[in-house]
């Protein structure tokens, strides 16, 4: 069974328009506030391109090529920004090599790569497969407790470079992961109570560490981690629901965290400096960018009626189904933490008065906010029609 046919949406081709869209607002948004020199910009189209080609109807082991050829050429991407960002880089390699042989190496042990027939193997074996597989998969997510590389990522690099990689290479190889489940299903069915440890402790994990930022980027960051928890337990509990929800979770975190990022770099570009929460009143003198960036954390949060509260609903559903009102609730207690640390950076750094100190700032680029603009509608239709942004079968 493929992903199409358990929830009658072509998702390949829905991932494909979805993603050349946000990419092109990517590019439009970094011309206008630059993220980085020529060589920046080969390397993020490159990463692009592998990641728009992957997602094609391709072997197994032609996508992992692809995403993994994608992933070192974010860690190059990384590497050119500042030496603060090359000693992030490092360890984004070395994690990443680690990545990509656990996961070749589950794939390879459970018949993916090497031609073997896909049926369950011995029981050593199995649990082989499973533990590099869940190694693997969770450092290239940053999931909790392997998030080492990502938070200084975020910080040292430029905001689209972070978005580059959370929002668009990240979220391909979780329809990787997502393809994996309905391919070789005894990886997890076997072991939710594995799968399962992992996405709670990603959803609590992801969002006390955020709470503990003082850095927005950081923030974010550990909000990726937070997120990914959420979609990782739809596509474990492998229901049509589920599926669904963790799909359209998984469109909706690279939109709005386009938004995040992107209004973040509006503002540091402006005041010359990293944004923290001893910043105060950002929205007077970035309007648009406090608008997206509020915006943004609503609909990542599942606030209708933008576009994450079509995904954000139907993994509750999914997740209460599956695990009863204990799981339910579990969801809940992680997404008011969710709220805290969001409205917490709401209050605190774009809404109030403005810092009687604070520096002389620039204005919002046009074109940059403009492109924020065109989110925020996005972000409203979908969630108003959803049916536009899928392809049924």
């Amino acid at each position: 069974m493929t992903m199409t046919v358990l929830t009658g949406i072509n998702w390949n081709v829905t991932f494909s328009i979805f993603f050349i869209v946000l990419i092109a607002s990517i590019a439009v948004y970094s011309w206008a506030v630059p993220q980085g020199n020529k060589r920046w910009w080969g390397l993020a189209l490159l990463l692009s391109v592998l990641v728009l080609v992957a997602l094609q109807p391709v072997s197994e082991l032609v996508r992992m090529l692809l995403l993994d050829a994608a992933s070192f050429v974010a860690v190059a991407l990384v590497w050119g920004q500042s030496l603060l960002a090359a000693k992030a880089a490092k360890t984004y390699l070395w994690l990443l090599i680690l990545a990509v042989l656990c996961v070749g190496a589950g794939l390879y042990l459970a018949g993916i790569l090497g031609g073997a027939a896909l049926t369950q193997p011995g029981i050593v074996q199995t649990r082989l497969v499973v533990g590099l597989l869940i190694v693997g998969f969770a450092i290239k997510f940053a999931l909790f407790p392997l998030y080492f590389w990502l938070p200084n990522v975020a910080k040292t690099t430029s905001p689209m470079t972070t978005v580059l990689i959370v929002g668009i290479l990240d979220i391909a190889e979780f329809v990787e992961l997502a393809s994996l489940r309905l391919t070789i299903p005894w990886v997890f069915d076997g072991y939710k109570i594995l799968w399962l440890i992992l996405a709670l402790i990603s959803m609590f994990g992801g969002a006390l560490m955020a709470l503990a930022q003082r850095d927005l980027k950081r923030m974010l960051a550990f909000s990726t981690i937070d997120d990914m928890g959420y979609l990782l337990l739809g596509v474990l509990i492998g229901s049509s629901m589920g599926f669904t929800g963790a799909m359209i979770g998984a469109l909706c975190h690279a939109l709005f965290k386009v938004m995040l990022f992107g209004s973040v770099g509006i503002a540091e570009k402006g005041s010359g400096g990293p944004i923290t929460l001893d910043n105060r009143g950002l929205s007077s003198r970035f309007p648009i960018s406090g608008a997206a960036f509020i915006i943004g954390a609503l609909g990542i949060i599942g606030i209708p009626p933008l576009f994450g509260f079509v995904g954000r609903w139907r993994l509750y559903l999914a997740g209460i189904q599956y695990g009863g009102i204990g799981l339910g609730l579990a969801m809940a207690g992680a997404s008011a933490l969710t709220i805290i640390y969001y409205v917490r950076a709401i209050h605190k750094v774009w809404l109030g008065p403005q810092q009687e100190d604070a520096p002389v700032t620039q204005k919002e680029p046009k074109i940059a906010v403009t492109v924020l603009i065109v989110l925020i509608a996005a972000a409203l239709v979908l969630g108003l029609f959803p049916g536009f942004v899928f392809r049924q079968v």
